[in-house]
């Protein structure tokens, strides 16, 4: 066709014309290039309008705003952030300077601008292989020690401990102690690492766990290595004798300290480490124990001499003048952001040394917790009081669990678990005297259950495991494991009853298993709604409901679930008595169970109840006196923020959650009372629990401490109860210096 001839009309592209395997939802689309195109090639015939006439550019005036963007900025403190619609926190993160060296790992932005090798090193005399002076070796060991700690802190093993270019090539080195001890920190490294990756309960924050293609002695074995340490412990021994000056001595003690240090470290988590998945059995963990007392010493000699080694330059990171070179491996770090690495200080790292030995004592003791229990309670302490310690953490996990289903390597955990029941409740099915005890059904049906719920029982000792923040996030998600667990252990009570009643002699079988899941779940909801005051994740306003929840339901949930078993237990008992039987008038007595565990629980949890009733009360006087500022509505969504609390309790079925309605009307009905009667009935709670933690005799120290937290807010309530700054309008403090779950109330003038 000729262009002359073209008729404006016959621009428009219809349906019919498009292609016929085109989607049929994109017929009506017009071709938008298409059009465009042919309209610029007909922009200059006469009577045709050009594109830039039916789709004109947008006019931009582009103005410079530097230096208006650095006055607004001079107002902004320290981390605050701008915040626009089109400017949000992932951009503020997202956001980059162009040409920063630190975004490229390869610029030499660290004051070093040719990092030193282990060949340059060498050959530019920067470092002796052979004849070392004693306080030489002792530098050296202790920034090794200071890179090794900061690397268990989290940072990468290219920034820390393969920094010190000894350890680079401890074949080529010449002097016999310095040899030893560069192969005995490739295995103690190697070691650390093993136990780590086994228990498997860190995160990206916690621990980096690449040696960026070093092979740590891979052809050296642990034995070698001590064998190694333990010779040139014995010639420095023969030098110390020979040694005639008072300060050579001291320097050549203080080496022999390090060296033996570093001996019985090694030998103590060669002995931890599960061989052939079997942990150290009693007999061995003394000895284990023994060995860390030895070490406990050394590294109080240690830290006396600390003086005695060469020290860092000052103004300087590198952590000794000789042997490291903090770029040395600076291209093998990935293409991000690197982090700065500062290297602890000496003493700090001696120090840390010192306390993780105590912490490694006191993981031995989970030899002795034979019962599921006392284990899982085991693992809840030493979290709360060990939580930094990534180390100590994954040794314990290691101890108890080898496998994944095999306690200490020797006993399944599903017979563990099912111990842990029998002594809980003592279901009739796992009663050797009980019929039910030998249908085939009956123990088929329970292996089942435990075999198949064996996993959830498992992960909460591996979220024991992690660090704080991380154990609620994961308890979060567990919790849908519980869900099914209730519903498995129903049914499996069911079946079982179904079966009893059909024995000449039936005993009930309701609720067994599922009151001891129940148990379990509402001990791991409480600790959720707990840590979240620990972690500070929850506003004074939020206090309210959160108490109430732990007040209302689920301490007194566990409470019933603990008084059930034990009524359970008690009539276990009266059954099985021989006396009981015969129809004697006199009742029999009833043998004392050991540990009496479930008095201790009950009372525990019923001071729990009581303290956080005491909360409960308190916070609704304050909000009736209007002490405590709520958030504008604008911002703040009070329903949101219950539901958004409480979301992983809504799979669950028992107990039952709790709707944000609920919490309105009781919140209602709490405010009608006047703020005296709240504060009155708040001191009654925070007495009540005091009164219980005190009448069980040898109270535990967290016992201690809640006992602390409860006087003096008994104090405080009947204070503020008596008519105390009654016309003020200061917000109540919360001071959680004394216990990580429960403040102290403190009310200024």
């Amino acid at each position: 066709m000729d262009q002359t001839q073209l008729e404006p009309e016959d621009l428009s592209l219809k349906p019919s014309t498009l292609p016929d395997d085109l989607d049929p939802s994109l017929a009506a689309v017009p071709a938008i290039e298409e059009v465009a195109t042919r309209y610029a090639d007909l922009e200059n015939l006469q009577g045709v309008p050009s594109w830039s006439d039916i789709r004109p550019s947008p006019v931009r005036e582009w103005r410079d705003v530097t230096g208006e963007f650095f006055d607004c900025v001079k107002e902004l403190q320290l981390g605050e952030l701008i915040h626009d619609n089109m400017f949000g926190l992932f951009d503020a993160m997202s956001a980059i300077e162009m040409m920063d060296p630190k975004m490229d790992a390869g610029m030499c932005c660290n004051k070093e601008a040719t990092p030193l090798t282990f060949q340059t090193a060498v050959e530019t005399s920067k470092m002796k292989l052979a004849n070392l002076e004693c306080r030489e070796t002792i530098g050296i060991i202790d920034a090794v020690y200071s890179c090794t700690v900061s690397w268990l802190e989290g940072h990468s093993m290219a920034q820390t401990v393969l920094t010190c270019l000894y350890l680079h090539h401890p074949n080529q080195i010449e002097d016999k102690p310095m040899r030893a001890f560069a192969c005995a920190i490739h295995k103690l490294v190697n070691l650390i690492r093993n136990f780590i990756l086994r228990a498997r309960v860190y995160e990206e924050e916690d621990f980096q766990p690449s040696t960026y293609g070093y092979d740590l002695c891979c052809d050296l074995t642990e034995t070698k290595a001590c064998n190694m340490l333990k010779s040139a412990e014995e010639d420095l021994v023969r030098k110390l004798k020979d040694t005639e000056g008072e300060r050579e001595k001291e320097e050549v003690g203080a080496l022999l300290s390090r060296l033996k240090f570093t001996r019985l470290l090694l030998q103590c988590l060669v002995s931890l480490y599960p061989t052939k998945n079997v942990s150290p059995n009693k007999t061995e963990m003394i000895d284990i124990v023994k060995t860390l007392n030895g070490a406990h010493e050394l590294t109080q000699v240690m830290e006396k001499t600390i003086e005695y080694g060469t020290q860092p330059e000052p103004d300087s990171d590198t952590p000794n003048p000789m042997g490291f070179s903090m770029m040395v491996n600076q291209r093998l770090l990935p293409p991000t952001f690197p982090r700065y690495t500062k290297i602890k200080e000496r003493a700090t790292c001696i120090q840390y040394l010192a306390e993780l030995i105590q912490r490694l004592k006191h993981v031995c003791k989970i030899v002795h917790c034979t019962n599921y229990h006392s284990a899982l309670n085991f693992f809840m302490d030493f979290s709360k009081k060990f939580s930094p310690c990534l180390l100590s953490r994954s040794i314990l996990q290691t101890l108890y669990l080898p496998t994944h289903d095999m306690v200490f390597g020797t006993k399944k955990l599903t017979e563990v678990l099912k111990e842990s029941a029998k002594s809980f409740i003592a279901p009739p099915v796992l009663l050797a005297e009980n019929p039910l005890s030998s249908n085939p059904a009956a123990c088929n049906c329970v292996d089942s259950f435990f075999a198949y719920n064996e996993h959830t029982f498992s992960v909460l000792f591996e979220i024991c495991g992690y660090n704080r923040a991380r154990q609620r996030d994961k308890l979060g998600i567990m919790l849908s494991n519980f869900a099914n667990l209730q519903d498995e252990a129903e049914r499996v009570d069911a079946y079982l009853h179904q079966l009893s009643m059909k024995n000449e002699n039936p005993r009930q079988h309701l609720a067994c298993f599922g009151t001891w899941v129940l148990y379990h779940c509402l001990r791991a909801m409480s600790f959720f709604l707990l840590s979240g005051l620990e972690l500070e994740l929850y506003s004074v306003h939020e206090y309210l409901y959160i108490f109430w929840y732990l007040y209302q339901f689920l301490f007194g949930w566990i409470v019933s679930a603990l008084t059930r078993a034990d009524t359970f237990l008690v009539e276990q008992d009266y059954v099985a008595d021989p006396k009981a039987a015969k129809g004697s008038q006199k009742k029999p007595k009833v043998k004392k169970r050991k540990g009496k565990t479930d008095a201790k629980e009950i009372i525990f949890n019923q001071a729990m109840q009581n303290m956080c009733g005491g909360y409960y009360k308190a916070l609704g006087g304050f909000i009736a006196e209007e002490r405590i500022p709520e958030p504008l509505p604008t911002f703040d969504n009070e329903k949101v923020r219950f539901e958004h609390r409480f979301a992983p309790f809504a799979a669950l079925s028992t107990p039952p959650p709790m709707a944000y309605s609920d919490f309105k009307m009781m919140k209602t009905y709490l405010l009608k009372s006047p703020a005296g009667e709240l504060y009155a009935s708040a001191a009654k709670h925070f007495h009540e629990a005091r009164v219980l933690l005190e009448s069980y005799p040898n109270p535990d120290e967290e016992w201690h401490e809640i006992v602390k937290v409860a006087k003096m807010n008994f104090v405080m309530m009947n204070l503020l109860a008596s008519g105390l700054n009654w016309q003020s309008r200061t917000p109540p403090e919360f001071d959680f210096s004394c216990h990580r779950f429960f403040p102290i109330i403190k009310q200024r003038k």
